[in-house]
């Protein structure tokens, strides 16, 4: 059966057999075409974004598709790239700049894609406790999704490594922490630390102001209505919604560390109880705009605070320098390595960053959520995990 897709050489016209030549080269020439073609197509496919659909019991429903460079070496490093909100896993990748780096570094990507079954705007279910501990939900499918690559292709299991943008951050952070034997390296861009929040109302109350579960409340003392002393007296405060601190940052109450409701310490054992892990954790890249309306800034700084309590740095240590321009910091261990980094994005909205264009510093498209501010986060991401050595 023939699809239109498929080249074909038809027996020659009427008017073609006058035509001047022996029918033989005409006949040499169409087989000479078809395996031209059919050559182009095999170089073609061999670096095409694929689905995979047989990877496991997938109990979170997710989508698998991985992009296999052409000549991949052995051993090769492997990237789990994972897309925001309202966006899909292969324009994500293509646009943050990925896929041209798998090709250029000859590193193979697995991209999870949400559906809209498990949420309606194809965010990754961060927030859920069924989606984000360890061997279950989501989390589970992604650890499957690497399970499979490692099956198929020739992966170093030291080389591998997990990044994504907003929802998708979030799930990095989930990954790093409930996997953390899995995984070489992290990048969280405009994401959340792990633990902020286990159902949607404290999602939206940590996106919006590094408040987790529930954030602040208000207690009337003895004054207001009766009913609403009633409340307060048997719950210790009437919950502010979770646009509150936004607008009224003032009324809302700082934790010890002066950003949100627990200690570095505290934001370290959600990681560290997340497994029985007992090796040392991955090195985690951190990027945030300074201008996010989405994803409050402040959650990087508890991000940076997670990540070097688990790693035993003091978070006051770090390292301050400019990378094309914007506040770059560097946290190390003992023996003087970057474990940590944060980059701020100044003046950057929510987005992934990226830097259009043909030079050595330079990758990704700008779309909605992929902003051109003239530095590519996955390229700088790649440098760090040593993918360009």
């Amino acid at each position: 059966m023939r699809h239109d897709n498929q080249p074909v050489c038809s027996p020659p016209s009427r008017a073609a057999e006058f035509a001047r030549g022996p029918r033989k080269a005409a006949l040499w020439l169409c087989s000479a075409s078809i395996l031209l073609l059919a050559s182009s197509a095999s170089a073609v496919l061999a670096s095409t974004t694929i689905e995979v659909t047989n990877f496991g019991s997938n109990p979170g429903n997710l989508k698998m598709f991985k992009h296999i460079p052409d000549e991949m070496p052995a051993f090769a490093a492997l990237v789990v790239v994972m897309h925001g909100c309202q966006q899909n896993a292969r324009t994500f990748t293509d646009e943050s700049g990925w896929t041209l780096l798998s090709d250029n570094l000859h590193v193979a990507l697995v991209m999870p894609e949400q559906q809209q079954a498990n949420n309606q705007n194809n965010c990754f279910n961060w927030f859920d406790p069924s989606n984000n501990v360890r061997d279950k939900g989501e989390a589970l499918s992604i650890k499957q999704m690497v399970d499979k690559m490692k099956a198929d292709h020739a992966i170093a299991p030291n080389r591998v490594f997990v990044t994504g943008l907003s929802a998708g951050g979030a799930m990095t952070s989930v990954m790093l922490a409930v996997y953390p034997e899995v995984f070489d390296g992290g990048a969280i861009v405009a994401g959340l630390p792990y633990g902020c929040a286990n159902n949607l109302v404290d999602a939206l109350q940590c996106m919006q102001t590094g408040h987790p579960f529930g954030g602040p409340t208000i207690s009337f003392g003895g004054g207001g209505p009766p009913s609403m002393r009633s409340l307060a007296n048997s719950s210790g405060g009437i919950p502010l919604p979770p646009s509150f601190c936004l607008f009224f940052p003032l009324l809302c109450p700082s934790g010890p560390d002066g950003n949100s409701g627990f200690t570095p310490r505290q934001w370290g054992d959600f990681v560290r109880h997340a497994s029985d892990h007992t090796a040392p954790f991955p090195p985690v890249s951190i990027w945030q705009g300074s201008t996010d309306t989405v994803v409050n800034p402040v959650n990087a700084t508890s991000e940076m605070q997670q990540w070097t309590n688990v790693h035993g740095i003091d978070p006051a240590s770090g390292e301050q320098d400019t990378v094309k321009g914007f506040p770059h910091q560097v946290f190390k261990d003992a023996s003087g390595k970057v474990m940590v980094e944060t980059y701020s994005i100044t003046g950057m909205s929510h987005g992934d960053p990226v830097d259009p264009g043909p030079g050595p510093d330079q990758c990704g498209t700008a779309d909605q959520f992929i902003l051109n501010v003239h530095i590519c986060s996955s390229l700088f991401v790649a440098r760090f995990w040593e993918l360009t050595d």
